[in-house]
């Protein structure tokens, strides 16, 4: 008998662990993947960096919300129990407050109070990165025009400052409100009417409290509206972006006076806990109101109309000044490098001959078509396939060459004879090899001459060997896969045998015990992981194997634009992707499609296609913004130098960067104000036939000499034209070091 006890109490013992951990496992499954995944790469420090962050903003904006919130409800428990509580013809008109006990309604307006903290405090856990930009903010050496501040105060410091203000704003209204109505409904709130006039009546202890509030809450409003002035810096009704005059000579004091007159409001509001002076408070709302009204609504236009615009050259030019400058600042044009061209008419034979080599790698192939013979020629099997081509440079033994790259990858869908359980996710688990095609030349049968062709790869160029041609991570991502199981890896086909392989690298999360299996079974919906025998010590899961989700994982701070493109280094393959530090807080500054109005090319990310290792090197060592995260994560980035010798050659400058910079150029090549008012000199870039259809022109990567310079370089050109087809300028990026970065514009 005591036995069988025994047992029994053993039995629940562990049915009692198994459902704790399948209730912690489904609770915080996606994070604890999460850490698992970043463990697996080194970066177990973001992960805590990060989410104790969040924890941290939620359990202080938690308590702060709590302070304020549960004092209110406890005070207004306490007078609801003297008051015959009316609902009348509302949902709850036929709620009895008699029936409850002072505890049981003291509980409900406590329950009620801590779900809007709750709320509250949800804002503050959402928006951790606007605190890491608050609290490791740096000083950016220059300031705004208006208000002297260092630009650095509203790059990082005043978004998070804003939020404060409006998530407090928030909770103080709505406590108001519910106070309001609840002491409405139960008769403690009055109006006396008589003859001559009417008033508030109320008992001292309710008005004490409703002051209370509704002091905190203008005090909070004139907050606002002293936070309200910096918005002018970003003021896009003007005829520029940012303050104009009259926002600095109208809009700006108004809001002075909204401020100052608020304050005096909430002293009135705290002066009621004494003395009744409701009178004073709506009358003094009212004129806020009405100078709100008028100031800010009724005002600004007219005098925009009847005074500045007979005289907006003159009066707007200091403010179109500040417009220019930190706009080209923000989009770093100012470090543009202005040349006059004079382009001749005459081709000398002396002239090609000393052009040669730009000659030999003027681009024959667009890549937007040659993955279509890339595809019928070299993806060989149903089960792989290319998803882009890819511009690069490369040093072979015929020279220095531009080359078009396209990695051949496992297809995001296998052939429907193949559609196994196992098959999708042990035994197809990689792309393999890649293909590689000078720009400029042509096969015997008028198709790419493929210097890098056929599974497994083999290349014309001795230096251009593959050595692991395997690609497990890459462009798509395919649904997770299991690595190093009982079951062998397709590596590559083979004529009509296949050749196998076990996974040998350090991509991936390991799976050896049933905890992983349960965890990963739930957070795949896909059991298959926990009835499978074919895994084994050492076997691995790998997911989130696209690039760039890989990046965003580990940095969700950057912004990615660009496409990753693949490199062949050493025989082994990479993929390099551009990352972004990007804000829409600098004042003065244009913003580009309503998304940011600051951008650097600040971070080049370097994905290992075998073993998945995700690089940080810091392009940018001046990018404030950048510099913020490397205080907060300083082992996630490494200096430029850093990266290898001959991953380096490969960086280039990043088209989507470019785009923006010439977009903005195209107006603020201008910098006289008369001439940016005017638009005299308005750019844009030039239409190409495409498809039938007329589309803007790409930028495009070449390998030509600059005029004036001997060396053939890698550059991203585009032309600019005026409003017609004539081209004015043409602007080069460089992306060859020492000189990696530099953009010429040169004006013919």
């Amino acid at each position: 008998m005591a036995k069988g006890l025994k047992n029994r109490s053993r039995l629940l013992y562990w049915i009692g662990l198994l459902t704790l951990l399948i209730i912690i496992t489904a609770a915080f499954s996606d994070w604890i993947v999460e850490w698992l995944w970043l463990d697996s790469l080194g970066y177990k420090q973001v992960f805590w960096t990060i989410k104790g962050t969040q924890f941290l903003l939620f359990a202080l904006a938690l308590v702060v919300s709590l302070l304020y919130v549960l004092p209110n409800m406890y005070y207004l428990s306490k007078r609801l129990p003297y008051f015959d509580l009316n609902l009348g013809q509302t949902p709850f008109g036929q709620v009895n407050l008699t029936r409850f006990t002072n505890r049981q309604i003291r509980t409900f307006l406590y329950s009620g109070g801590t779900l809007l903290s709750v709320f509250f405090s949800f804002a503050f856990f959402m928006r951790w990165d606007a605190y890491f930009r608050f609290h490791w903010n740096e000083v950016v050496g220059s300031v705004d025009p208006v208000f002297g501040n260092d630009i650095g105060f509203y790059l990082f410091r005043l978004p998070f400052i804003e939020m404060i203000q409006n998530s407090l704003i928030v909770l103080v209204f709505f406590v108001t409100l519910i106070i309001l109505v609840l002491y409405l409904f139960s008769g403690s709130i009055s109006i006396q009417q008589s003859s001559s006039n009417s008033s508030i009546q109320t008992s001292p202890p309710v008005r004490r409290h409703i002051s209370i509030n509704i002091g905190l809450w203008l005090l909070l409003l004139g907050w606002g509206f002293y936070l309200e002035r910096y918005q002018l810096l970003y003021d896009s009704t003007g005829v520029v972006f940012g303050a104009g005059y009259t926002d600095v000579n109208i809009i700006l004091p108004v809001l002075w006076i909204m401020t100052i007159g608020t304050l005096i409001l909430a002293g009135i509001a705290f002066f009621q806990s004494y003395r009744s002076r409701f009178g004073w408070l709506i009358k003094g709302g009212l004129v806020m109101l009405a100078i709100s009204i008028v100031g800010q609504i009724i005002l600004p236009p007219a005098i925009q109309k009847f005074s500045v615009e007979p005289n907006e050259l003159e009066l707007e030019k200091p403010y179109l000044k500040h417009n220019i400058e930190l706009t080209r600042q923000a989009y770093d044009l100012d470090t543009f490098n202005v040349r006059n061209y004079n382009a001749g008419d005459t081709l000398s034979f002396s002239t090609i001959q000393d052009n040669i080599s730009t000659l030999q790698n003027i681009r024959l192939w667009d890549p937007r078509l040659i993955i279509q013979t890339y595809r019928q020629l070299q993806e060989i099997r149903l089960y792989y396939q290319f998803f882009n081509v890819h511009l690069d440079r490369y040093q072979t033994s015929e020279g220095y060459k531009q080359m078009m790259v396209a990695a051949r990858e496992l297809s995001s869908e296998l052939p429907e004879q193949a559609q196994t359980w196992v098959n999708r996710h042990l035994q197809y688990t990689h792309g393999y090899g890649l293909v590689m095609s000078p720009v400029a030349e042509i096969g015997p049968q008028g198709d790419p001459r493929l210097i890098i062709k056929d599974l497994p790869p083999v290349s014309e160029d001795p230096s251009l060997n593959t050595e692991q041609a395997a690609l497990y991570y890459g462009e798509t991502d395919p649904d997770y896969k299991l690595v190093n199981t009982n079951v062998q890896e397709l590596d590559y086909p083979q004529g009509d045998q296949n050749v196998y392989t076990h996974y040998e690298g350090t991509g991936g999360v390991s799976i050896d015990g049933f905890f992983e299996q349960l965890l990963f079974a739930w957070e795949f919906g896909d059991f298959n992981l926990l009835l499978t025998d074919y895994l084994r010590e050492g076997s691995k899961i790998q997911f989130w194997k696209n690039v760039q989700n890989r990046v965003k994982k580990v940095a969700p701070f950057l912004r990615l634009q660009d496409d990753p493109y693949l490199v062949l280094s050493e025989g082994k393959l990479y993929w390099i992707q551009d990352a972004y530090t990007t804000s829409e807080d600098f004042p003065y500054s244009e913003p580009i499609q309503g998304q940011y109005n600051y951008i650097r090319n600040s971070v080049k990310v370097v994905v290992d296609a075998y073993n998945g290792s995700v690089d940080f090197y810091v392009a940018d060592e001046e990018d404030p913004i950048l510099n913020v995260y490397r205080d907060i994560f300083p082992d996630l980035f490494q200096p430029l130098d850093a990266m290898p010798a001959n991953l380096k050659q490969h960086v280039r400058y990043p088209q989507e960067l470019f785009k923006v910079q010439m977009e903005i150029y195209n107006t603020y090549h201008m910098t006289t104000p008369q001439v940016f008012y005017n638009n005299e000199d308005l750019w844009t870039r030039p239409n190409e036939k495409y498809g039938g259809q007329q589309i803007k022109m790409e930028p495009y990567y070449i390998l030509t000499k600059l005029p004036g310079e001997e060396e053939l370089q890698y550059l991203l050109i585009s032309p600019l034209t005026p409003n017609h087809d004539n081209m004015i300028s043409w602007m080069a990026a460089k992306s060859d070091f020492p000189d990696y970065g530099e953009v010429e514009v040169f004006e013919l």
